[in-house]
């Protein structure tokens, strides 16, 4: 099994074309596709379908065929991310280091742009070019519309928005943002690379508890991050709500969460988990 480091610089630029080139065959008008480019050209670390592929190649089914699929996760990160940084919303003027969608191309085209990415995601796992049965397209598009939704990450959102002026956040209503909001997308970015595997149903649970666990350590990491470097203190983060060592505490109990998830599984379905288990080495530079 090759490593993390090895597999990103492998398939990270498939996906990116991938995208763009997704991207150009659909018929759109040109200034649609001019902003939609422009956010996906921004640049992230596509963690969400990196992790789709890497679940793949660990159950040893060849990731080529399935860019498209695992790009949808990229696709509604992308509308989020735009309606995020409006006004209305988090008023953020920047995005990755260049101008927000809304300031370079205007608010209505930003919102229609974000609007845009949604429904494609389901176009595109409807592609019947796709190796897939009527049962994964029913199972991966019933999961994304759950994860994705008001029971997933625009809950989440919702949640945060509410907590930004709460006085007295608990831990328990701070994790049900960060498992929503963050957590969500990065659930289905692992279970649906068991869907398209076809795994068992236990070893499906397995994917879902290591992919939750690595979803809110993500968040975690990030809130870190932020207090680190430019100490914003945002109610709902888990360093505020917990203290520092709270949340390194915790931070720790979800890599463990997911190590164990990981062990169940290769020992139950005999594979080498160690693709998947690179993705925790993320969090030991804040563990150290």
């Amino acid at each position: 099994m090759q490593s993390l480091h090895t597999f990103k610089n492998e398939w990270r630029p498939r996906l990116t074309e991938q995208l763009m080139t997704g991207l150009a065959t659909e018929l759109m008008p040109e200034q649609l596709r001019r902003s939609m480019e422009y956010m996906l050209h921004t640049g992230g670390k596509q963690i969400r379908p990196l992790l789709t592929l890497a679940v793949l190649a660990t159950f040893r089914v060849d990731p080529a065929p399935y860019l498209k699929v695992a790009n949808v996760t990229e696709l509604i990160h992308t509308y989020s991310l735009i309606h995020d940084d409006l006004p209305a919303l988090d008023n953020d003027d920047f995005r990755r280091g260049q101008p927000a969608l809304h300031r370079q191309a205007g608010e209505a085209l930003a919102v229609l742009a974000g609007d845009a990415f949604q429904p494609l995601a389901y176009h595109w796992l409807m592609d019947p070019i796709l190796k897939l049965t009527d049962r994964q397209r029913v199972a991966l598009t019933s999961q994304l519309a759950e994860l994705s939704g008001p029971n997933g990450m625009v809950g989440g959102q919702v949640l945060d928005m509410q907590a930004t002026g709460a006085t007295d956040l608990t831990l328990a209503e701070a994790l049900e943002i960060h498992s929503r909001k963050t957590g969500a997308l990065l659930l289905y970015a692992g279970i649906s690379g068991g869907i398209i595997a076809n795994v068992s149903q236990a070893t499906l649970a397995d994917l879902a508890a290591f992919a939750r666990a690595f979803g809110l350590a993500f968040q975690i990491k990030d809130d870190l991050d932020d207090l680190a470097q430019d100490g914003r203190e945002e109610k709902q983060a888990l360093p505020v709500v917990c203290g520092r060592s709270g949340a390194l505490h915790l931070l720790q109990a979800q890599v463990d969460q997911a190590q164990v998830a990981l062990a169940v599984m290769a020992e139950r379905d005999q594979i080498d988990i160690t693709l998947l288990a690179e993705f925790l080495d993320y969090f030991q530079s804040a563990l150290e």
